[in-house]
């Protein structure tokens, strides 16, 4: 397993390497559940049953933020979660659906849709109960987005017997009564990446001079590599979730740098994570050789993320967010550090020093 340089000889770190590609071959977790962030849902009432609820003097209307339009009932989505891998999902709805006769009220709060055989759940006094099951219940992907449906939804018996002890109506509401159907599309807050794709990370003329006139070498490690430009690739690591507009989250990296003086300093930075929303990269920092200087320093702040300038898009067809162009400039640990490894101590670099630019194209589960 090899290094290639960028800069003055490179050295090779087998342990190393061969740490973090068996991390990367590990047997990948299972599929997570993306978090939701917004949607509608919109439950239609089967016309027979609101005529003849409207006989019955029981009517059907909905508490703000929710509102109704006609037969149908549409409730903002405000949480919940949605693994679209597996087609399993659990839509957490705002508003309130109220069946009413007279002076008496019976509020469904709390409106959860489940991929389930009774997919329709609410609180109802002060349970949560399933309030009808369905004839068929799909479960599909919408681009980021997931699609939710459910036809032929039908009372339970434990909601009809509340409604009726509730509004007084006898024996109106039944187990088994067709109340209408249901459709939801939710967005996702933040998409579980894939490990598939990767970033590139491309130095900076600047800190590469001043790199080459302190003899500092700067090398990838497997499973990083470098091409000619020179551009650092770094393959996307499992556990990353991030944003469809790449505005919060975190992305995780493969393989790490190795930036070495020889004859003093020695600086890994290892397992790069970007965390979109603190504008912020971290690492596994080792310095060497120990004890002239500090060793492992744990997970630190490495390079501030800029994203003032860099272009962002995403493709909900193929489920890609796109980054370009984003600038790192030095956090004052990294500085520091690099000051202490490779500058006598004295003060060659600066925080907020520019680094280089990242790219990458993350692909959604």
């Amino acid at each position: 397993m090899e290094m290639h340089g960028m800069g003055f000889g490179g050295v090779k770190t087998l342990g190393v390497a061969i740490g973090l590609v068996a991390g990367l071959l590990a047997p990948l977790a299972r599929a997570s559940y993306d978090p939701i962030a917004s949607g509608t849902t919109k439950l239609t009432l089967d016309k027979g049953f609101l005529a003849a609820s409207k006989k019955v003097g029981v009517t059907i209307t909905v508490k703000a933020p929710a509102k109704r339009q006609g037969a149908a009932l549409a409730l903002p989505v405000i949480g919940g979660k949605s693994d679209p891998t597996t087609k399993k999902v659990d839509i957490e709805q705002d508003g309130s659906i109220v069946f009413q006769a007279g002076s008496r009220k019976v509020p469904l709060r709390n409106v959860e849709l489940k991929s389930k055989h009774t997919p329709l759940f609410a609180k109802v006094g002060g349970s949560q109960l399933k309030v009808a099951s369905a004839s068929q219940v799909v479960t599909k992907r919408a681009g980021f987005a997931t699609s939710f449906s459910a036809k032929g939804l039908k009372l339970t018996g434990k909601v009809a017997t509340r409604l009726n002890k509730k509004l007084r109506t006898v024996d109106f509401f039944r187990e088994g009564q067709l109340i209408g159907k249901i459709r939801s599309e939710a967005q996702p807050q933040r998409v579980t990446i894939l490990p598939t794709g990767q970033a590139t990370l491309t130095p900076d003329p600047a800190i590469l001079a001043k790199f080459k006139s302190l003899s500092v070498s700067l090398n990838p490690i497997a499973p990083a590599e470098l091409s000619p430009g020179p551009v650092l690739h770094f393959p996307i690591a499992i556990g990353g979730q991030i944003s469809t507009t790449a505005s919060e989250g975190t992305l995780r990296l493969g393989g790490a740098i190795e930036l070495l003086q020889l004859g003093a300093g020695q600086v890994f930075q290892k397992e790069y994570w970007l965390d979109l929303a603190g504008r912020d990269t971290s690492s596994e920092v080792d310095v060497e050789p120990t004890p002239a200087f500090p060793g492992k320093l744990g997970r630190i702040g490495t390079y501030a993320v800029d994203m003032s300038h860099a272009a962002v898009a995403s493709d909900p067809a193929s489920r890609t967010i796109s980054v370009s162009g984003a600038s790192l400039t030095l956090d004052a640990q990294t500085a520091a550090t690099f000051n202490e490894a490779f500058g006598g101590g004295k003060a060659v670099f600066a925080p907020g020093e520019t680094f280089g630019t990242v790219s990458f194209a993350a692909v959604g589960q």
